[in-house]
């Protein structure tokens, strides 16, 4: 009888988890693709990929005291991948499929779905935000690929190679001096607090609200915020303010937030983590005058904000060492009590993973022709939009448990987004 293997929970995971009442922990991904993705070529690959890596065939276990992960030998095929045949267009099916969650006590923590029409494909990619941030969501869409070509040209996987190092999330700062760590011992997140205006509190159906801004249209819009020293987050960022305000009701002369990411590995040593874990930090902006009626003033403020984050070298670790430390000490049971009331706290989000080259998750010999990038599905009152470009074309994504009026309202936003980008540029 061979003995179960074990990994200790880490930080990360066990912040992710403290909230999986109010989120899914699943991050999503959809790729088109015109012609026919090989089925048997996909799921070989997705089996390497899941096998490559302890954690990705783990299950998350935790009780009133602490959490582990316990390493599965054995699961079963359905538990990683799933094929689906439709007459009609896979888009919308994948996109319904995107929307289930990947638990945390299931065998594996990767899936991949292949919808199917006689023509075109739709690739569906889900992972526990447990295990990976959306950088690593991505680095892992592309490992995918990665081992598709490889079987596609040699007939295996073998020489896939996939990060395999230290989870843990407290690398970002581990070769800090003592007096650095205790600097960082500080709230980083905005005393200025910005809740969507939903019509109630009732809980909604699982939906995902989406809207494109064309690679034309985000190109020139790019040129002219790097003209000013803004960039393409910036862009984003002034689009959402100016749009939540248009919203009815939203007084645009209060003081608003919106919290950003940032991709914390630059902290690590080569930039980058030792294993597939969450590296992302808060990078709160406020406009403390409320939004002004000019896009280009609201632009220069958000960008000045953000340039001063990144020209901090301990940007997006204040308050980490804290909560790594609360964490650690901290029985989950007291934990998972408090994690609702930080949560019912929380402000607009955007989590932006920048441009990805089609070309870098080509599938043999097919390219995608676009992309969706979901973040865990929110409960109220949160809203998270989701950026990522394929190509240049910009998706926009909310993922959450919304009622019919409630998303009116989102796709209303995510439309004046849209509307905002292109009188900008």
């Amino acid at each position: 009888m061979s003995i179960p293997k074990i990994l200790i929970a880490g930080s990360g995971e066990k912040l992710q988890y403290l909230v999986h009442d109010q989120n899914d922990n699943t991050i999503r991904f959809v790729l088109y693709y015109q012609g026919i993705v090989d089925p048997d070529i996909l799921f070989a690959a997705t089996k390497a990929l899941v096998g490559s890596v302890d954690i990705l065939h783990s299950s998350f276990c935790a009780d009133s005291v602490g959490a582990y992960w316990h390493v599965n030998q054995e699961y079963e095929d359905s538990s990683f991948f799933q094929y689906i045949h439709t007459e009609g267009s896979p888009n919308s099916t994948a996109c319904d499929i995107s929307l289930m969650p990947v638990v945390p006590e299931g065998k594996t923590q990767f899936c991949c779905c292949l919808v199917q029409s006689n023509e075109s494909s739709a690739v569906v990619v889900r992972i526990s935000h447990l295990c990976v941030d959306g950088g690593d969501g991505k680095y892992l869409l592309e490992k995918l690929a990665e081992a598709y070509n490889l079987i596609w040209k040699t007939g295996s996987a073998q020489a896939l190679v996939v990060k395999n190092g230290s989870r843990a999330a407290e690398q970002v700062y581990k070769n800090m001096k003592s007096k650095e760590i205790l600097g960082l011992f500080k709230n980083p997140l905005s005393s200025v607090k910005t809740f969507f205006p939903f019509p109630d509190e009732i809980s909604g159906r699982q939906c995902i609200v989406q809207e494109q801004i064309s690679a034309q249209v985000m190109n020139v819009a790019r040129r002219r915020a790097k003209d000013v020293g803004a960039t393409a987050n910036d862009l984003l960022l002034t689009a959402y303010y100016h749009a939540y305000t248009k919203l009815a009701e939203n007084d645009p002369n209060i003081p608003i937030s919106i919290m950003s990411m940032m991709d914390l590995r630059r902290h690590c040593k080569n930039g980058e983590s030792e294993g597939l874990c969450n590296m992302s930090g808060s990078l709160p902006t406020v406009l403390q005058d409320g939004v002004s009626s000019d896009f280009n003033s609201t632009l220069l403020q958000i960008a000045d904000q953000t340039r001063a984050a990144k020209d901090d070298p301990l940007a997006g670790l204040y308050g980490m060492p804290l909560i790594h430390g609360a964490i650690r000490a901290v029985p989950m049971g007291l934990l998972l009590l408090c994690a609702g009331k930080v949560y019912g706290n929380m402000s607009l989000g955007l989590t932006n993973l920048g441009n990805i080259i089609c070309d870098s998750i080509a599938m043999g010999e097919h390219v995608p022709t676009g992309g969706m990038f979901g973040g865990p599905l929110k409960k109220k009152p949160a809203v998270q939009i989701s950026a990522a470009s394929f190509d240049g074309n910009c998706s926009l994504c909310i993922v959450g448990q919304y009622t019919k009026e409630d998303t009116v309202l989102l796709q209303s936003m995510l439309s004046q987004i849209r509307k905002e980008v292109v009188q900008y540029a």
